[in-house]
């Protein structure tokens, strides 16, 4: 029996790397992406209940926008997220984000930190970026440093899934026609 305040999770495959996905009763609270299942196991919180699905509405919505974001064909998440474990400004620069860099465009640690009003906190939202609990919903493998360098990342294969998510939103802007997004700087 799940109780109401446990989160459910599913498992899905991607291209590269396999993905649980968790929920809450009405909200989506992580996504953690590793390169294989052991792995990925590991890092599951015990209190977590694998369901099916149709178990939960919002967790199969979740799985499918995922499964249509790798498949190239969705750009934006429409889900009910759930960020309250974060500090209020952690909250702040991934809401400011998720509004402001768009599929397929990248903006630096620096400028979302002047985004954010904040224009003196790129290491905050550099913190931010990596407490990110949701990752890909939350597109934080957008932030970059300065000069396009990548950074970090810390889900799946680290710094190499960071490029293999904007290798897949160039090719679908590229291959669709675009979306009216900036590209990045070093793909213009």
């Amino acid at each position: 029996m799940v109780s109401q305040s446990s989160s459910v999770y599913r498992l899905m495959e991607t291209p590269v790397l396999i993905l649980a996905v968790a929920a809450v009763p009405n909200r989506i609270n992580r996504v953690i992406m590793a390169p294989d299942p052991k792995k990925l196991v590991r890092q599951l919180d015990s209190r977590w209940v694998r369901v099916e699905a149709g178990a939960n509405p919002v967790l199969d919505m979740a799985v499918s926008q995922l499964a249509e974001y790798f498949g190239g064909k969705r750009r934006v998440f429409d889900l009910p997220l759930d960020l309250d474990a974060l500090t209020p400004f952690r909250r702040g620069v991934l809401q400011v984000l998720s509004e402001t860099v768009a599929y397929g465009a990248t903006c630096t640690y620096a400028e979302l930190a002047r985004r954010c009003g904040s224009p003196r906190a790129a290491r905050g939202v550099g913190g931010a970026m990596a407490a990110n609990p949701l990752p890909a919903i939350i597109p934080c493998h957008r932030v970059v440093g300065t000069h396009n360098r990548l950074g970090g990342y810390s889900a799946g294969h680290g710094v190499a899934t960071k490029q293999w998510l904007l290798d897949l939103e160039r090719h679908c802007l590229v291959s669709s026609g675009g979306c009216g997004c900036v590209l990045r700087r070093s793909d213009v």
